[in-house]
């Protein structure tokens, strides 16, 4: 690429800790991008921030940023609750969007910011790295290649301390159900996004949740509020190439915390092992073939990472956030479609729906 793409990140300040954590160090390792606005709720923040970031916009207003003739493409990174406001205000510059995901607060909202981007055909993004993850595509890739042979099941647990009965003021508004930004959208959204990326859709579902701690106590502030979400999301269904499922996630576990995926086949299997969530990285992937005794670890190829090898020992917050950019820039550059966008989070969030449905109603769910 001759001509490096010029973004500007809203929510790009010193305090928000996702971007200054993800997206300003993944832009600094790529050859692609160039980092030239953030955005805040208030311009001394967003002149400090610019400072910080080496920018050379700062700016408090959403359409100001996306009307700057420096802006090529805007990164929206703020709270959930923010997001269709946000994108709606970038819609009239015309310029390509990176959103976080969930894309809105509901699904509602996110059909509507669908429709905003295909009617002006402009280049868009959602935040579900965990598709950029080598691993995740290296998995992938293996199911396509008949590993495993004819997968007759897939189990994925997922367990964080967070998002229980204990947190701090900042993030206080995961506990709203009316916002949107919960354990079941954020932690179930990614997961069940890269679970079904790697195996396939569900076809029919049945679901169950539970809300074990019914308050939640903010330390920093010492306050105790009500929760409204819940900690507890187990999942069972069948997938489209009719292996049977489980994913189980929940929220405020003390021990045994982080990830299991494991894969069974009638010819091998493939076990994918992660300490936080799937879109954070650091994956270990195990596999025995048809012709292995046993599991043993796989070593994931050189291919599965397209960015600079000064991230390769990441562990893979900043490298999966860089791939994604990565990508996005080609897409913004070429006219490709290589990253989820959009209409990929619409669906999420029209699954997340069938999950709750099927929660709520005792109903099997079917796709």
């Amino acid at each position: 690429m001759d001509k490096k793409v010029r973004a500007g990140i809203i929510g790009g300040s010193i305090n928000n800790g996702w971007a200054r954590g993800t997206h300003i160090p993944a832009m600094e390792h790529l050859n692609e991008l160039e980092l030239k606005a953030v955005g805040t709720s208030n311009m001394d923040s967003a002149k400090k921030s610019a400072e910080a970031f080496k920018a050379t916009h700062a700016f408090d207003k959403v359409e100001d940023l996306a009307q700057h003739s420096d802006v090529d493409m805007a990164v929206v990174s703020i709270n959930v609750k923010e997001h269709y406001d946000a994108v709606k205000a970038i819609i009239p510059a015309g310029k390509p969007i990176y959103c976080e995901w969930p894309l809105g607060s509901n699904t509602t909202e996110a059909l509507e910011m669908q429709e905003w981007v295909d009617s002006r055909q402009l280049p868009n993004a959602i935040g579900l790295q965990a598709r950029q993850a080598p691993a995740i595509n290296y998995v992938k890739d293996l199911l396509a290649e008949d590993y495993v042979g004819n997968v007759l099941s897939a189990n994925l647990k997922m367990s964080i301390d967070a998002m229980g009965g204990v947190a701090d003021k900042a993030t206080a508004y995961l506990f709203d159900r009316k916002i949107g930004g919960n354990l079941l959208t954020i932690v179930g959204g990614h997961n069940l996004d890269a679970f079904t990326y790697m195996l396939g859709e569900f076809k029919e579902l049945s679901a169950v949740t539970a809300q074990q701690f019914p308050e939640v106590e903010l330390t920093d502030v010492q306050k105790v509020i009500e929760k409204t979400t819940d900690d507890q999301i187990m999942i069972t269904g069948k997938l489209t190439n009719g292996a049977a499922a489980s994913v189980h996630v929940q929220g405020g576990v003390k021990h045994q915390t982080g990830l299991t995926l494991e894969i069974f086949g009638d010819k091998g299997t493939i076990v994918l092992n992660a300490p936080g969530s799937i879109q954070f990285g650091s994956h270990q992937v195990l596999g025995a073939g048809p012709t292995d005794q046993e599991l043993h670890e796989l070593t994931i190829p050189d291919t599965y990472y397209w960015i600079p090898d000064s991230l390769k020992n990441d562990a893979g917050l900043v490298l999966n956030v860089a791939q994604a950019h990565s990508k996005f820039a080609k897409d913004i550059q070429e006219g490709t479609s290589l990253t989820p966008g959009f209409a990929d989070a619409v669906k999420l969030h029209q699954l997340l729906d069938a999950v709750e449905k099927a929660a709520q109603t005792g109903e099997r769910q079917y796709l």
